[in-house]
């Protein structure tokens, strides 16, 4: 068997082919020496080289051939030609002696040689039509009408339609000459209209280009005979000199044909009158945009990890989102739907300077956008030209500071924007950051849509929650912890001491020196912070009380004492720990999370002789309200485990109160506590308060998850908190804390609250 590449042999035809395979010109020898009978089979797959399955890899049907000549080429090729014989079935196939052998039998549905159809004259003459047009040499059409065997005719007929290697198969199988004359009519049908198209889209083209040629003559005429009439005056008109730049700009046509209509405006204006200046601005904005201009980004991995290290301690899962995004560009080798970054955490924990340091390492340039209080949504969008004074919005204005049109643009504080009468700027946002949309970005004031889709967003937030829901759903976001005291002494003495020792102009280490101990002092008795931001300005306060000693020559050592940090910051403003006293029933330590980190939260219980009423004082939001009544209810219904009636809760005023009552508290967090809270108090045993909880609980008294507890166990560290029970749900972060965490306090889940009450009360009264 000889395998065909991209050619199909039919019964009764000749056909040249040229052979180049080790298989196939093994098979010829062989054909050559054995009666010169060979059987060809089509590829189903014209670019395989070395058929891996034969019985798939080639038609099932072929044509018994035999060789009529064969001429070698010097390159190792041979010609060879084939006459086709009769239309066969493959039975079976196998590799010998380096090519392939066959079993084969005539095929069943084969058409008889003698067949006639009623509709041969109609394909003689379709396939006359079909060829005058094609070139095709007329003697070998008259050649198919005076063929006696109509089989013959077709057969011939087939080689000559543009046809794939498929379709041509399909002649070989059919079993008709019905069927074949319905096949041949339509393909023919088919090309012609495919030709006719194409005729007429060349049509088209050359008018379209012939009308472009006219206008472009014409066009050159007039300026022609406008640079004759101008003669010796100094320059063209300010309309013109305007066209001459807008064509050397890369616009869009959409673009060009709006700044040509303006043009046209300007020219029939007085150039002393409003319109005119109005019109001019407008042509002013787009001509000052980098339309075009696109800066080359540097994808170098260990560049961007080496400027993330140099500038930010810590935050490792961060960086680690930072180098994923990084790489994901660089394999992708494209900026279009990129994930929108938002960098969610508490105030000075670096995620301005984060998205800074991203730009450095890429080479891209940097724009920050402030969104806090933008309450218009004409700031995102731009003003309507028919306003005085109308402007673009602050996306246009930050390309045209970026001078490019794909730079890193920093949305500072998204989740401070706000809405009133005048607008929602948060959904106008919405277009922005869609990728599926900012590709045609229209502001109000430009009026046609520019392709923000390569610019590199990143958004910061203090509180997730504030972000709407729409725009949250657009965004990624990363959460940034706070700092824990190991990091913080790391951040103060690698980063902010030698940039505060620059500033002032104090020599660190010769004229001011500080231990970690006082570093640590510092943190406790004058911060109070997730990040480090009030630390820098602590230390620069003591710094500057160096500098000034120096300026008035007195003599010191540049070790920081305690002594002298008294004197420099005064009276420490924090205590030591936030913990309420020992041994007292009725008071509890919780957890909360802020916009500005974890915070200890005391609560404290008192039962008063009374009518069952509960009194809740603190400045308590709803949902802490929600969970003091569940709280009760568990208390109420676990009170007969201690020998107390339930009943007791009916004759006993409650009072709850949570510390610093002029800050607003409120989240789904503190029902393990309140519940805690309360039975210490109904049973008079006390809880240590070194001991912290923090979790929801159902009414059915199972644990339920919390979030932010990162920096809930940073302030629990911090407080001087030993021990942390959380929700079994919770299990998935603590092994996400950091060392130090892990390290300084026991922490233990539990699925229920019973599980807690066990340990606590139960345990404890059966001891004493």
């Amino acid at each position: 068997m000889l395998p065909l590449r991209d050619a199909v042999v039919f019964p009764m035809t000749t056909r040249r082919i040229l052979v180049g395979r080790d298989m196939s010109l093994r098979a010829l020898e062989y054909a050559e020496n054995h009666d010169n009978e060979i059987i060809l089979v089509a590829q189903r797959d014209v670019t395989v080289e070395e058929l891996q399955n034969p019985m798939l890899d080639l038609f099932s049907v072929g044509v018994a051939a035999r060789v009529s000549n064969v001429t070698p080429f010097p390159n190792g090729c041979v010609k060879v030609v084939l006459e086709g014989v009769q239309v066969v079935d493959l039975r079976s196939i196998l590799m010998q002696d380096g090519f392939l052998h066959v079993t084969v039998s005539p095929r069943k549905n084969a058409i008889k040689l003698d067949s006639k159809t009623p509709r041969f004259d109609e394909v003689l003459s379709r396939f006359r039509e079909y060829a005058a047009k094609r070139n095709i040499a007329e003697g070998m059409v008259d050649a198919f009408f005076g063929m006696e065997n109509q089989l013959n005719a077709y057969y011939g007929m087939v080689p000559f339609l543009q046809v794939s290697l498929a379709e041509k198969q399909s002649f070989l199988e059919m079993a008709s000459l019905d069927m074949m004359s319905e096949k041949l009519l339509a393909l023919m049908d088919v090309t012609e209209d495919n030709e006719n198209v194409l005729v007429r889209i060349q049509q088209n083209v050359r008018q379209k280009m012939a009308q472009q040629q006219k206008e472009w003559f014409i066009s050159e005429q007039i300026r022609q005979l406008q640079d004759e009439l101008d003669g010796d005056n100094a320059g063209a008109s300010e309309p013109d000199q305007l066209l001459k730049k807008i064509k050397a700009k890369n616009f869009t046509p959409v673009i060009v044909e709006k700044l040509e209509d303006e043009i046209s405006r300007m020219r029939m204006m007085q150039p002393t009158s409003p319109e005119y200046a109005v019109s001019r601005n407008y042509v002013d904005w787009f001509l000052n945009l980098p339309y075009g201009v696109y800066t080359e980004t540097v994808l170098n991995m260990k560049k961007v990890k080496s400027e993330l290290d140099s500038k930010h301690f810590g935050l490792d899962k961060v960086k680690e989102r930072i180098m994923e995004y990084v790489a994901v560009l660089k394999l992708t080798g494209t900026e279009r739907r990129s994930p929108i970054l938002c960098l969610v955490g508490p105030p000075g924990v670096g995620k301005t300077t984060l998205v800074e340091s991203i730009a450095n390492a890429m080479q891209r340039n940097f724009v920050r956008i402030t969104l806090g209080g933008v309450r218009d949504e004409a700031e995102i969008r731009g003003h309507r030209r028919t306003y005085i004074g109308a402007m673009p919005g602050r996306f246009i204005h930050a390309l045209r500071r970026a001078k490019c049109m794909n730079p890193i643009i920093l949305l500072d504080e998204i989740d401070k924007m706000a809405s009133d009468f005048r607008g929602d700027p948060a959904s106008a946002m919405l277009e922005v950051l869609d990728p599926e949309q900012n590709h045609d970005f229209t502001d109000h004031f430009m009026e046609v849509g520019l392709d923000l889709s390569r610019v590199l967003f990143i958004a910061t937030a203090n509180s997730e929650s504030e972000i709407p829901e729409a725009l949250r759903d657009r965004l990624e976001i990363v959460r940034l912890p706070g700092y824990y005291p190991h990091e913080k002494l790391q951040i103060a003495s690698k980063y902010l001491l030698p940039r505060i020792c620059e500033r002032t102009g104090v020599k660190l280490d010769e004229q001011v020196s500080f231990g970690e101990k006082i570093v640590t002092e510092v943190m406790r008795g004058w911060t109070r912070e997730a990040g480090v931001r009030e630390l820098e300005r602590t230390l620069e306060n003591v710094v500057r009380h160096r500098a000034k000693e120096i300026v008035m020559g007195k003599k010191f050592k540049p070790e920081i004492t305690e002594k002298q940090l008294q004197e420099y910051l005064g009276a420490p403003r924090f205590l030591d720990s936030q913990l309420p006293a020992p041994g007292k029933p009725g008071v509890v330590t919780g957890l909360a999370w802020t916009s500005v980190g974890g915070e200890i939260l005391p609560i404290e219980c008192m039962l008063l002789s009374g009518k069952g009423q509960i009194i809740m004082t603190g400045k308590l939001g709803d949902v802490m309200k929600e969970s003091a009544q569940i709280a009760v209810s568990l208390v109420r219904e676990r009170l007969h485990r201690f020998g107390i009636d339930p009943a007791i809760v009916k004759k006993t005023d409650i009072h709850i109160h949570v510390p610093e009552g002029a800050v607003p508290k409120d989240g789904p967090s503190a029902g393990i506590a309140l519940t805690l809270c309360l039975l210490s108090a109904f049973t008079r045993i006390p809880v240590a308060p070194d001991i912290a909880f923090t979790g929801e609980v159902s009414l059915t008294g199972a644990c339920l998850a919390i979030g932010g507890l990162n920096e809930k166990a940073l302030a629990a560290l911090q407080a001087g908190v030993k021990t942390l029970r959380l929700p079994a749900q919770n299990k998935k972060d603590v092994d996400e804390l950091p060392a130090p965490a892990k390290k300084g306090l026991k922490i233990y889940t539990h699925k229920h609250i019973d599980e807690i009450v066990k340990i606590l009360f139960v345990q404890k009264k059966a001891k004493k």
